[in-house]
C-alpha cells in the first residue's frame, strides 16, 4: 500500500470541483514570485512586512487500490533552502508554516483491477506570506511519509528598486 505518484504545484488561483475531484487552475507551475506591499496596507512604512502574492498549493495524488477509500492525512510544510521549517509571526508568536488536511482517494469505478485511484487537494494562501527573499519549497507528506520528489520549489525575489530621479550639472 503506497502512494504511487504525488505532484505538488503552485498556481496563482484555483477552484476545486468536489463533484468530480478536478481543479481549475490559473497560472499553474510558476516558480518565481516577487515581494510586494499587501493590498490592505496603507503607505509603505518600516513596520509593514512585504508579502508574496496570494497563491495556492496544489497536490495531485495517484495511489494504489489498497489506499483508496481510506482517509489519509496530507501535510504540507514550507521549508527554506537549507531544509529548515519556515516560521512567520503570529498572534501567539512565531508559527511554523504547515498545512494539514484529510484527503480520500476514491477507487475509480468501472476500471480494471489494479488501476490507481486519483485525488486532488488545494490549499489557498489568500494573502500570500511575509517571506524574506530566498529559495523555498513546499514539502508534502502523506500519513507521515515523504519523498523528495513530493515538493515544489520556488524563489522569492526582492521587490524592484524604486527609480530615483535626479539632475546633475553639466561638467565643463
Amino acid at each position: 500500500m503506497a502512494v504511487v505518484k504525488l505532484y505538488v504545484l503552485l498556481a496563482d488561483r484555483g477552484t476545486h470541483n468536489p463533484q468530480n475531484g478536478t481543479l481549475s487552475l490559473l497560472n499553474v507551475g510558476w516558480a518565481v514570485t516577487q515581494l510586494r506591499r499587501h493590498m490592505n496596507q496603507g503607505p509603505a512604512g518600516p513596520g509593514q512586512p512585504l508579502m508574496t502574492a496570494p497563491y495556492v498549493v496544489v497536490v495531485f495524488m495517484e495511489a494504489e487500490l489498497g489506499m483508496c477509500n481510506k482517509t489519509l492525512t496530507l501535510e504540507m510544510e514550507l521549508l527554506t533552502e537549507d531544509g529548515d521549517v519556515v516560521e512567520i509571526p503570529g498572534p501567539a508568536g512565531a508559527q511554523a508554516v504547515r498545512l494539514e488536511q484529510p484527503i480520500m482517494v476514491p477507487s475509480p469505478p468501472g476500471v480494471p483491477t489494479g488501476f490507481p485511484g486519483h485525488a486532488t487537494a488545494m490549499m489557498e494562501l489568500p494573502t500570500g506570506l511575509p517571506l524574506p527573499p530566498g529559495i523555498y519549497r513546499w514539502q508534502a507528506r502523506v500519513n507521515g511519509k515523504e519523498d523528495d520528489d513530493w515538493s515544489a520549489h520556488f524563489y522569492v525575489a526582492a521587490p524592484p528598486q524604486q527609480a530615483t530621479f535626479g539632475f546633475s550639472s553639466p561638467t565643463e
